[in-house]
């Protein structure tokens, strides 16, 4: 069965202070579950989020983390944050920490292999309190420079330490096969982000742009497993809440 949940991104910078009535909206439009941000909670009031989510009837389905893991002067001090974040999520019965990984002009084999140890680091955190670590992927990953970003942090960070949460939207842009990527790591799958693209960083409605979104639907639909479908878009031109309903509702038709 897919469940489609929405990340808030498309909301803007206001979600933290706006969270009660972007929830209530999230959930009016018909979606199922909801992805934040990290920096967008209070992480000193897990109790108000378990009520507000209880209430509202959405289930808080990842949260969202990134960061800077190559800077030997602050890796620490963010592992310690995403350690913080994942006793939060915890508290939540969150199933998934969202992970985005650094975009930097000449990264390198070594970089990524750097970053897949401190990733291995967060898995570990995340199985501790039984919350799986799902990689998010860019575009940067693919790039063509003889970095292989992508298998070298697959080839470096066990299965039980990293799942993916692919970008499908990103993995059209980078030139990769979204069904064809699916296929080869299937095992490493647990979620999908669904993202539309018009051009070369261009935002836009899911399937207003370039994205085979509904190869890529069926070919989830058909493997018979629970999955859940994130919409998410990162800029709108019409509006937060008029993008989050064209994008439930054009999730929500594929199966037809």
């Amino acid at each position: 069965m897919i469940k489609i949940a929405c990340q808030t991104i498309v909301f803007g910078n206001t979600i933290k202070d706006n969270i009660s009535e972007i929830a209530g909206t999230i959930k009016k439009i018909g979606y199922d579950g909801i992805e934040i941000g990290a920096r967008h909670f209070d992480l000193e009031k897990p109790d108000f989020y378990i009520d507000l989510f209880k209430r509202v009837g959405l289930k808080l389905i990842a949260i969202h983390v990134g960061g800077d893991f190559l800077n030997k002067d602050s890796v620490q001090k963010q592992l310690d944050n995403v350690k913080n974040i994942i006793g939060f999520g915890s508290k939540l019965e969150c199933p998934y920490l969202f992970l985005s990984g650094l975009r930097k002009e000449g990264k390198t084999c070594d970089d990524y292999k750097i970053e897949a140890e401190n990733y291995s680091k967060i898995g570990k955190m995340c199985n501790d309190v039984k919350i799986k670590l799902c990689y998010h992927n860019h575009d940067w990953e693919f790039s063509n420079d003889g970095s292989n970003g992508m298998k070298t942090l697959l080839e470096n960070i066990p299965e039980d330490l990293m799942m993916l949460v692919p970008d499908v939207g990103w993995l059209t842009m980078a030139g990769i096969d979204p069904v064809q990527f699916l296929r080869e790591n299937i095992n490493r799958v647990e979620a999908l982000h669904f993202k539309d693209f018009s051009g070369p960083r261009q935002f836009t409605e899911l399937g207003t742009g370039l994205v085979p979104f509904k190869k890529i639907y069926d070919y989830a639909a058909n493997l018979g497993r629970d999955w859940w479908i994130v919409a998410e878009q990162d800029q709108t031109i019409v509006g937060p809440e008029e993008a989050s309903r064209i994008n439930y509702e054009y999730i929500k038709n594929l199966n037809k």
